[in-house]
């Protein structure tokens, strides 16, 4: 009898691994699809060469409310930063009309801190990824998140690294990175809710 006991108690624990390691499996495929479809839009960008429209919160930096406007091309965006300054720019590519990358160039005035948040957008309109690269010259870091959504918004996977700004090799952060937050959400889950959506044609 106390056999038996042993021998479903062995079994129940091996059950529980086995749908543990099945319950994961879905997600570490999510995952590699998620990267492969990114190298796909990658691949598109290279091709492109030039983004496809540009949006700039052309806001005063002492506004509360933002004011994105669109531009044909760099040049343009260029031509209007002589006389006054962007903060906010977000570079676009689109594939079959649609919007599948979205990235954001966000300062400030006094230039510490420079941050650039890549977006993927999957064909339906939804996050697949987002990659953050924050630097500053506050102890000349970059930090590195990597955010992985489901189609229904949902994190399924999350990392970090941090470099030296210069070398860009591993670097031990003391006491944090000045300016770095890992909770703030300055990305979007869908194009709709990017803040030119409106401007999209």
């Amino acid at each position: 009898m106390k056999r038996l006991c042993e021998i479903t108690i062995l079994t129940l624990i091996l059950c529980g691994i086995s749908i543990g390691l099945f319950a994961q499996a879905p997600v570490t495929a999510d995952v590699k699809s998620i990267d492969a479809y990114c190298k796909t839009v990658d691949a598109n960008r290279k091709k492109l060469k030039k983004p496809s429209v540009i949006f700039a919160d052309t806001a005063d930096i002492e506004s509360d409310k933002e004011k994105w406007q669109s531009f044909a091309s760099e040049k343009a965006l260029d031509k209007f930063r002589e006389k006054t300054e962007v903060y906010s720019i977000a570079y676009n590519w689109k594939s079959g009309g649609k919007i599948v990358a979205s990235n954001f160039t966000l300062s400030s005035p006094s230039g510490d801190w420079v941050k650039y948040n890549f977006h993927y957008f999957r064909a339906d309109g939804t996050l697949a990824l987002v990659e953050s690269d924050y630097r500053t010259f506050n102890g000349d870091f970059s930090v590195i998140r990597r955010r992985y959504f489901d189609a229904n918004g949902k994190l399924i996977k999350q990392t970090a690294k941090i470099l030296d700004l210069k070398t860009r090799k591993p670097k031990k952060a003391p006491d944090g990175v000045m300016g770095d937050d890992p909770d703030e959400v300055d990305y979007y889950l869908t194009v709709a809710k990017l803040p030119f959506a409106t401007l999209v044609r």
